[in-house]
């Protein structure tokens, strides 16, 4: 029997644009090889010491800068630049995560920076009405736990904070290197297609799974 879920964010939750956010990088900023980075599953660099939680929001901005060609880069123009890699959250995953929420234990676990947690957080209210902090009784966030996917120490975190029995856990994310991780920590898994209605792709997986 599933008791719980676990929720990527980016890309499952929150749709994804790579190529604006790098394309106002290299427009608004100089910065032509942001790209070099930043990953749509893990990121690279500096940008994984962002998201590691090695660096913070001020010690990143002043690295970026140090990358771009124009001059006096405001701190608001880095963070508007990689925000747009950021579009929306669809109203009705918000719907089908409160519906979820009714039945199952919710989690999050997704590799993020502080920056973008507060855009998402942002975007999450606007499709919803509601806090993300309502919809899931725990939040796992990479650079607060100093890890990320797909490395197995953050799934270990999880599992050891959460007391979460993997077999009774079905874990969702659009990477395959992630879901192959969980997999091998014996999580029951979904490799989710962004391209996919995620409600219809959840329910499917439940059913499979005797829920």
């Amino acid at each position: 029997m599933i008791k719980n879920l676990i929720f990527d964010l980016g890309g499952v939750l929150v749709s994804l644009d790579r190529e604006r956010c790098l394309g106002n990088f290299a427009k608004d900023l100089g910065f032509e090889n942001f790209g070099d980075y930043l990953n749509a599953y893990a990121q690279k660099g500096f940008f994984a010491e962002f998201e590691n939680g090695n660096i913070d929001a001020a010690q990143f901005r002043e690295i970026v800068k140090g990358y771009c060609r124009k001059e006096n880069v405001q701190d608001e123009e880095i963070d508007s630049a990689l925000n747009s890699f950021l579009t929306l959250v669809e109203p009705y995953k918000v719907e089908l995560l409160l519906k979820l929420k009714e039945k199952y234990n919710m989690m999050l676990l997704s590799n993020v920076n502080p920056i973008a947690w507060s855009r998402c957080c942002e975007l999450f209210a606007q499709a919803g009405g509601v806090d993300i902090e309502d919809v899931f009784e725990k939040l796992y966030l990479s650079y607060e736990m100093k890890n990320s996917k797909p490395g197995e120490e953050i799934y270990r975190q999880l599992l050891a904070d959460s007391g979460a029995e993997p077999s009774e856990t079905l874990f969702i994310d659009d990477s395959a290197a992630n879901i192959e991780t969980g997999a091998r920590m014996g999580l029951k898994t979904l490799l989710y297609d962004v391209n996919t209605n995620l409600a219809c792709e959840v329910e499917k997986a439940l059913k499979e799974l005797g829920e």
